[in-house]
């Protein structure tokens, strides 16, 4: 896949307000702060101009390899050639997909796209799975920007890289690109996600949205959507609206089938997959209670029973019942309330052995699968199990299951999870995973710890996790970003290097995504942005 464009320069535009200006130059790959005199006109420039040539340039996440040049040139956001041909042959009717791309690339860059002369565009399709190629290369050469790519994500991606090779200079007043880049670039994993919890607390269809949009600037491609839990089953269901009646907080609070077709179209539209979980066997009381009223008995066991900090941690306690043959139909396992549950321990051939407990589950799990695939086949290959990790990095989960020849996707919980650090809700305590989750520990996890290099492809990538407890539409954004970015940067390039030699590029793309409209925590005083040498003690 190949995109030209031919920018136009631009004319020195007019300051509306007078302010100081802050001029910066390169000095030992750090943009310096120069002092405020005449003789130091020349050669400097704006921050964020400086950033896009000085040291490693301000690309978040880095790409695997790039070659930036140290000019700018001057162009205009409101004038462009921009064509794209798809296997040889001219994309007269560009397909809505990329249209919405380019789109999403105009609302970043105020840039006006328009049908012109161009080169090569490889694949049209438009599948979007843990298969799909999102490589790209990319090049500018003075105002002339090409595009490779295999397929149309790679494209997207593309063009969030160009969006980041383009700031504004209010020292010259103009808009700069930098005027010679070599850039090859594709991700070190497949799946690069978010995990997103909007059962405990319910998320707007625009906060989800809003997620999403921020994961394409980060190159994160999996949304993966925890619908359901034993607080609510907020989903419409049409087959069985008992579900959805007993499930949801109330009427406002709940996903339509129309919300949800329209958050993974929206997503697509980034690059974003959308994986939706509906928790099972355990985490499920609410929106299942309903079986004894229906005839169809009960569906779920030990729903709202005391005490439930043993077997459940946190209220209310429920779990599906695996002895009720409608629960299949109908259709984080702890085994403490069958266990207690007098419906199924005398099928349990000991009480005292975990082990009988867990073949349970395996049966469970088996009979659901079946169920799944006999609707689904075509969705959902027979041999095809990806596991997602929640345990401790030290676990050694990782290892034991990709030897067992296993795809697993890495989410540790002493380095994954976004909800920690801010207070227990269920005692007076700093909760049970704290201490938080900084961004430098999320950057620096290997989220491949101790795999064999011949067993390295088994892993398909990692998530961070937010769990609503404490986190709902108002705060998931100060919670999410932007820590996140920190593990987008490590699925994406997996760099050798910590997270001191990212700290710079970190800043630049905070402050980004807030210009994006992101709610974002900061890092840092703005003042160690503008004096980078000298806020990091290590």
């Amino acid at each position: 896949m190949k995109a030209t464009f031919l920018i136009a320069p631009l004319a020195t535009a007019t300051a509306a307000i007078e302010v100081r200006q802050h001029r910066y130059s390169c000095v030992k790959n750090n943009c310096v702060l120069q002092p405020l005199t005449s003789d130091n006109v020349a050669g400097t420039t704006s921050l964020n101009v400086c950033e896009l040539t000085c040291g490693q340039g301000s690309l978040w996440p880095q790409p695997t390899s790039v070659s930036i040049g140290q000019d700018t040139v001057a162009i205009s956001t409101w004038s462009a050639n921009h064509r794209l041909v798809f296997e040889g042959k001219p994309a007269y009717d560009v397909t809505p997909l990329v249209s919405s791309f380019k789109s999403a690339f105009s609302d970043a860059l105020k840039f006006k796209a328009k049908e012109g002369n161009g080169k090569d565009i490889k694949s049209t399709s438009e599948v979007l799975d843990l298969n799909t190629d999102e490589s790209y290369d990319l090049s500018v050469d003075g105002i002339k920007v090409t595009i490779n790519a295999a397929t149309l994500f790679g494209y997207r991606h593309a063009l969030t890289t160009l969006s980041q090779l383009v700031e504004f200079d209010e020292f010259s007043n103009t808009v700069r690109l930098v005027s010679k880049v070599t850039i090859k670039d594709s991700p070190a994993y497949k799946n690069r996600g978010i995990t997103v919890d909007t059962a405990r607390n319910f998320y707007s269809v625009e906060a989800v949205k809003r997620i999403i949009r921020t994961m394409a600037l980060n190159k994160l491609n999996t949304f993966h959507w925890h619908i359901s839990d034993s607080n609510a089953f907020p989903v419409e269901s049409k087959t069985y609206p008992n579900l959805t009646a007993y499930g949801s907080y109330s009427a406002s609070k709940v996903y339509t089938q129309d919300d949800i077709r329209g958050v993974v179209k929206y997503a697509k539209t980034y690059g974003v997959r959308v994986v939706p979980e509906l928790d099972a066997p355990a985490h499920a009381g609410s929106g299942w209670e309903w079986g004894p009223a229906a005839g169809l008995g009960e569906l779920t066991l030990c729903y709202g029973a005391k005490p439930w900090f043993e077997s459940c941690v946190q209220p209310p306690y429920g779990q599906l019942n695996p002895l009720n043959d409608n629960v299949y139909k109908v259709l984080e396992m702890h085994v403490g309330c069958w266990n207690q549950s007098v419906a199924v321990y005398p099928f349990v051939k000991d009480r005292h052995d975990p082990k009988s407990f867990f073949h349970l589950w395996g049966e469970f799990q088996v009979r659901s699968a079946k169920v799944i695939e006999k609707a689904q086949k075509k969705y959902l290959p027979v041999n095809n199990t990806i596991v997602q990790i929640w345990s401790d990095y030290a676990s050694g989960d990782t290892k034991r299951l990709k030897d067992a020849g296993y795809e697993v996707v890495s989410t540790f919980w002493d380095a994954h999870y976004l909800d920690c650090g801010f207070g227990g809700w269920v005692a007076n305590n700093n909760g049970w995973c704290n201490p938080y989750k900084t961004w430098q520990v999320i950057y620096d996890t290997d989220v491949a710890p101790n795999v064999t290099a011949a067993n390295k492809k088994l892993v398909l990538g990692a998530q961070v996790a937010l769990w609503a407890e404490m986190a709902d539409t108002v705060s998931a954004d100060f919670k999410i970003w932007p820590r996140a970015s920190a593990l987008a940067e490590r699925l994406w390039s997996n760099p050798t290097t910590t997270w001191k030699d990212a700290m710079s590029r970190y800043r630049t793309h905070r402050d980004r995504l807030v210009a994006e409209g992101v709610n974002i925590a900061p890092i840092h005083p703005e003042w160690c942005r503008q004096n980078p040498t000298e806020c990091t003690l290590v």
